[in-house]
């Protein structure tokens, strides 16, 4: 079996926002053919956030983890000036993800209220994962083309060459990883081959929620058999 369809680095459990616990999401990448499995629950240290593991779970977090063979991690949320998660946190987990969810009053998800000018918004999207990127905080960062509701079908044209270039060539100067999302489908043929291009190690994560959603990374393994990407170009964390 190739490597790809081998991984899986972005599952959620009931510690954040997912319906699973922990061992349903291993049972599950068993039944799947999953040898790679991360589990990398929403986690915020500094502020109280909806839905994400605080750091006074942590401790329970990580010994359940350790109860199975699985990679330790969270997702982190970017923050328009900070990451969700310290240098000490980091140091006591495999993997560290980082997404940014909201922005100037915007969520990503669900959230149709209209974004008057979208080519400032998505600028201030780039300028906030060139930070978080230059944090040195985040191994892997998820779904960076994911716009909120309002401006998405803009995509194409609101994220251009410059913006990808941008992003891309910082994550290549930090050794961080983009993932492909299989839950969300970005980022886009365009952008991975960019990647390839410039050595950035590509990440593959369900981004899963439930028993549907957890370890289907299709859209990851189809998008990297069709630019032909080698095993080296397939990020893994550190322990591998």
């Amino acid at each position: 079996m190739p490597l790809q369809d081998k991984i899986d680095l972005h599952n959620h459990t009931s510690f954040s926002d997912g319906v699973c616990s922990v061992e349903d999401v291993v049972n599950l990448a068993r039944a799947k053919k999953k040898d790679i499995v991360a589990i990398t629950d929403h986690y915020s240290e500094f502020q109280d956030l909806p839905k994400r593991m605080s750091k006074g779970h942590l401790k329970v977090y990580l010994d359940t983890l350790n109860r199975f063979d699985v990679i330790s991690g969270v997702e982190a949320d970017i923050l328009p000036d900070d990451v969700s998660i310290s240098k000490h946190t980091t140091s006591l987990l495999d993997l560290v993800l980082g997404g940014l969810h909201s922005l100037n009053d915007r969520i990503f998800w669900g959230d149709a209220r209209p974004i008057w000018k979208p080519e400032s918004f998505v600028e201030d999207i780039r300028v906030t994962l060139i930070r978080a990127i230059e944090s040195e905080l985040l191994d892997v960062l998820v779904h960076p083309t994911w716009l909120p509701d309002a401006i998405r079908p803009q995509t194409n044209l609101l994220i251009t060459k410059n913006w990808i270039d941008s992003v891309i060539d910082t994550a290549a100067d930090y050794n961080v990883a983009i993932e492909i999302s299989g839950a969300w489908r970005v980022p886009d043929e365009l952008f991975v081959r960019e990647c390839l291009r410039k050595g950035v190690k590509l990440s593959i994560g369900s981004d899963g929620h439930n028993a549907s959603s957890i370890c289907d990374t299709k859209y990851a393994i189809d998008l990297l058999k069709q630019v032909k990407a080698s095993p080296e170009s397939i990020f893994l964390p550190h322990r591998f």
